[in-house]
């Protein structure tokens, strides 16, 4: 088993964080290798490097001790985009993750029982299922097309300038964040609710069409989200479709309901959802705006999202 750590993960607190889980962890799995790469690259370079083993020698699990990046980042070194799948090497090797970061929502919902001092953790290759992959092509403002993997959701519009404050915090945000993910996820939404306006987006579904404007959408693989949100539309790891998920247009009281029902899981029955269901979805902003993948932030001119139905290994939660 391969453990790659990123050390940064909630404020910088993910190694103290670590340290009982990863006692616990080498009592059960004594063959375990940690990393601790510098950056993304390095990290990525890691990964590889092992699915590259001679003679079958790749490890059973990979796994992403941080947050929901880290997950991501795991995820996108594992994948091939000449072919849609695991690289060589990684046919046969589950993903596994170490909740070590801000908000976790890849292992929600949360079992008890999954916990190593108070640590989400998912690592035995035996309870593994394969899963479904959100692949995004994006065109960029200048001009070139990147191909990402996600294994939560996709969002434009509200949800992923949140996220981008959130992920580049400064000042008093960063200290709240520091002793208090769910307040500091809190003070974020608020901030941008007040300088928010409707994005002009066109979405284009296999046999519909949306083209008014909207303050978030949501293309889903996990109904959670941004910490302690969650929606309650039926799509699930396996099913072979997304969950589109649009808020409408509106004021900021009325989003500022909207995201209170979210906290207790409440969205389709509100006026302002325009919810469907779809295997492909093409997002089309009148600029370029951030593109959020499992919390990750890319600017796009537009974004061509679909499911890769059960692609890749993933321990259960």
């Amino acid at each position: 088993m391969l453990v790659i750590l990123n050390p940064q993960s909630n404020a910088g607190t993910a190694l103290q964080r670590w340290q009982p889980v990863e006692r616990a962890l080498r009592e059960r799995h004594p063959g375990m290798t940690v990393e601790l790469p510098a950056d993304a690259d390095q990290a990525v370079k890691l990964v590889r490097a092992q699915l590259e083993t001679p003679d079958g020698g790749a490890p059973e699990v990979i796994v992403a001790a941080g947050g929901d990046g880290m997950v991501n980042l795991v995820l996108n070194a594992i994948m091939d985009p000449e072919t849609d799948r695991p690289r060589r090497g990684a046919e046969r090797v589950a993903l596994g993750a170490i909740g070590l970061g801000s908000s976790n929502d890849f292992h929600k919902p949360l079992r008890p029982a999954s916990t190593i001092a108070g640590v989400a953790v998912r690592v035995d290759a035996a309870d593994a299922e394969t899963v479904d992959v959100g692949k995004a092509t994006m065109l960029l403002p200048d001009g070139s097309r990147v191909v990402r993997y996600f294994l939560l959701n996709a969002s434009m519009g509200l949800v992923a300038a949140g996220n981008d404050s959130f992920n580049h915090a400064t000042g008093a945000l960063a200290w709240l964040k520091s002793r208090n993910v769910e307040a500091a996820i809190v003070a974020t939404a608020l901030r941008n609710i007040a300088t928010h306006r409707p994005l002009r987006l066109e979405v284009r579904g296999t046999d519909w069409t949306h083209t008014a404007p909207i303050t978030n959408i949501g293309v889903l693989k996990s109904v959670h989200f941004a910490g302690g949100m969650y929606y309650d539309t039926p799509v699930t790891r396996t099913d072979g479709r997304f969950d589109v998920n649009i808020w409408a247009a509106s004021g900021r009281l009325r989003i500022l309901g909207l995201i209170a029902g979210l906290y207790r899981g409440a969205f389709s029955g509100s006026p302002l959802a325009i919810c469907h269901r779809d295997t492909t979805v093409e997002l089309r902003p009148e600029r370029p705006v951030p593109l959020e993948l499992d919390g990750e932030i890319t600017l796009v001119e537009s974004a061509r999202l679909e499911v890769l139905p059960r692609t890749l290994k993933v321990c259960a939660a």
